[in-house]
């Protein structure tokens, strides 16, 4: 059944994909020569993408955990403000109005997969079994425990 709310998430998704779409867009017009815009101008469909995938993700009330889980991994609440620090201080960098390295210009993302690391050791430490059950857990136990859906 539609209702108001999917033909809302489907906008969504569509002006998501849409932001994505006009930054390749820009970026090649850019790279190109093609066009004289700012860096600042060229990342904000990022900006915008960003805004419209938090308002879907953080809207109450909030979406379902799969199998009902009450917690989230904690790199995928790191993740946007990291990848967002990372998008800030590229375009301070290819602006060259300030002089940033680019080891600083990438500590984020680095930080990221720093957390994605931990929190996929934490998971599959979670996942498993204790010495005195190894065979007591099967396959399809694993599955459920993962925190994604496949």
């Amino acid at each position: 059944m539609m209702n108001w709310t999917t033909v809302f998430k489907s906008f969504q998704v569509a002006i998501a994909h849409g932001l994505l779409f006009s930054f390749s867009i820009i970026l090649s017009l850019k790279l190109d020569h093609a066009v004289n815009y700012s860096w600042w101008l060229v990342f904000s469909p990022i900006w915008l993408f960003h805004a419209v995938v938090a308002r879907g993700r953080f809207s109450l009330p909030a979406p379902s955990m799969p199998h009902g889980r009450h917690w989230a991994p904690f790199h995928a609440i790191v993740a946007a403000p990291l990848l967002i620090a990372f998008e800030l201080l590229l375009c301070v960098h290819l602006e060259k109005r300030y002089a940033v390295n680019l080891k600083i210009v990438f500590l984020p993302l680095l930080a990221l997969e720093a957390a994605i690391l931990v929190d996929n050791i934490r998971m599959c430490r979670a996942l498993m079994p204790a010495d005195d059950d190894v065979d007591s857990m099967s396959d399809e136990a694993v599955w459920e425990t993962l925190p994604v859906s496949y």
